[in-house]
């Protein structure tokens, strides 16, 4: 093509044609330019079919990630709702000390755990990868989510500590821990991560009756500790409703760019 070009250029200038030379000159070089311009235009094309596809692949993870992050979430929920309920139903009895049994008490008291939030982080924010996505919004909304889950794990660390220097120390004072390992065993399907049968370790509660029922019941340190354990669960629970509605309104936007 370059050859037949030239030949052209030559002959006119054989010719004597300097006008038609010039000319054509001219338009050989917007011919050229218009075909910079467009191969340009090509790759351009092809590198944004190139980041189209790779934001697809990211957001599709994305929405993977906080689909199982709401799934986790949602499981926190409902065990923090049960520790809210068996709280409720201990209060009640020391309202009421006629109703309760002591091994509904020492069940009830050993669901009181604490239960921690560990979703998954993506990286897309601390490697920058996070730009290549259009929406402006959701780069926002995934800047905040580590913020977002940072304040409920500080919220959660309230109850830990908690549980930690409070319930787990008042409980082998009062001489209640093979108790409690015996219904928490018993309660084995509900605190594993995989629910499955398991069989006790424990071969039965303590004979040596340390606290009976009504002394249990006539605690006011206990009474305390199950009040305490309700506030902070029910906070801990406001906290991740929060981060829910987080996550429903990232997944909506997810759910609008996947093409």
């Amino acid at each position: 093509m370059i050859k037949f070009f030239r030949k052209i250029r030559q002959n006119l200038l054989i010719e004597n044609k300097t006008g038609k030379y010039f000319k054509y000159a001219i338009g050989e070089i917007v011919l050229v330019v218009i075909g910079i311009l467009i191969a340009l235009q090509i790759n351009n094309w092809n590198e944004q079919r190139k980041e189209n596809i790779k934001e697809q692949a990211i957001l599709k993870r994305l929405q993977k990630e906080f689909i199982s992050n709401r799934d986790q979430l949602q499981d926190k929920i409902d065990f923090r709702n049960n520790v809210i309920k068996n709280c409720e139903l201990l209060l009640n009895n020391f309202n009421e000390p006629k109703n309760g049994m002591r091994n509904d008490i020492l069940n009830n008291i050993a669901s009181l755990l604490p239960s921690t939030y560990d979703p998954i982080q993506n990286d897309l924010v601390s490697s920058g990868n996070v730009e290549i996505l259009k929406n402006e919004e959701l780069k926002q909304l995934l800047v905040n989510w580590s913020t977002d889950v940072i304040q409920l794990k500080e919220v959660e660390q309230m109850y830990l500590r908690y549980f930690e220097h409070n319930i787990s120390s008042y409980l082998n004072e009062a001489g209640l821990q093979r108790d409690m390992a015996y219904a928490f065993w018993n309660q084995g399907p509900s605190n594993l991560l995989e629910k499955k049968q398991i069989n006790n370790p424990i071969p039965g509660v303590s004979r040596l009756i340390t606290k009976t029922k009504d002394e249990l019941l006539a605690d006011p340190k206990l009474e305390g500790i199950v009040a305490w354990s309700l506030n902070l669960n029910m906070f801990n629970n406001e906290e991740s409703e929060t981060l829910m509605n987080r996550i429903d309104f990232i997944l909506e936007v997810l759910n609008s760019e996947i093409e």
